[in-house]
């Protein structure tokens, strides 16, 4: 190197994490919470612990099972902050019961890439960033009870994502 050449950092996007296989998930029934935090692992480890907090209460006065499985569900990512849906899979009779901030609904349904982004939450975060067909609508996450009682930090978990990467596939209504 000379003495008027200077190095330029290598600020290449990071690589898209490779996608594992796509799997078609059928939509289970869910109660959830909606949570809006900033995206450090603070401000997520929080309301994700909050929300279980809201959920478990919720089970109990339904006299409900103790979840077997906690679903994230990651939306409306804006520079600094994410909306996130925090439930479990229930009976449908549970989410039938639901009122006032506990929401039912559906887990996600449809065509799934799987993608293994790495354990911490900012690769997590930034997986529909880095698609090449632009920003997902959603991607989301699976847990085992053991990786979220009681929620300490993200735990590593594939990321799953639409296979059209622009929200879930619509399917015609059975006739």
């Amino acid at each position: 190197m000379t003495p008027n050449q200077t190095t330029t950092p290598d600020r290449s996007m990071p690589a898209v994490p490779a996608p594992v296989h796509v799997t078609d998930y059928q939509g289970r029934p869910i109660v959830y919470v909606v949570r809006f935090c900033g995206t450090e692992e603070s401000s997520v480890a929080s309301a994700i612990r909050q929300a279980i907090g809201v959920l478990d209460n919720f089970l109990h006065r339904q006299d409900a099972d103790e979840p077997r499985e906690l679903v994230v569900v990651y939306r409306n990512r804006l520079p600094g902050a994410v909306t996130l849906q925090v439930g479990f899979p229930v009976a449908q009779r549970i989410a039938d019961a639901a009122a006032g901030e506990v929401f039912a609904g559906l887990t996600p349904a449809g065509p799934m890439i799987e993608m293994l982004p790495g354990g911490d939450l900012e690769a997590v975060l930034g997986v529909g960033e880095q698609l090449p067909e632009g920003h997902t609508s959603f991607s989301w996450q699976s847990f085992p009870a053991a990786d979220f009682r009681p929620w300490r930090t993200h735990p590593s978990a594939p990321v799953l994502v639409p296979a059209e990467f622009g929200g879930p596939t619509s399917r015609p209504e059975p006739s």
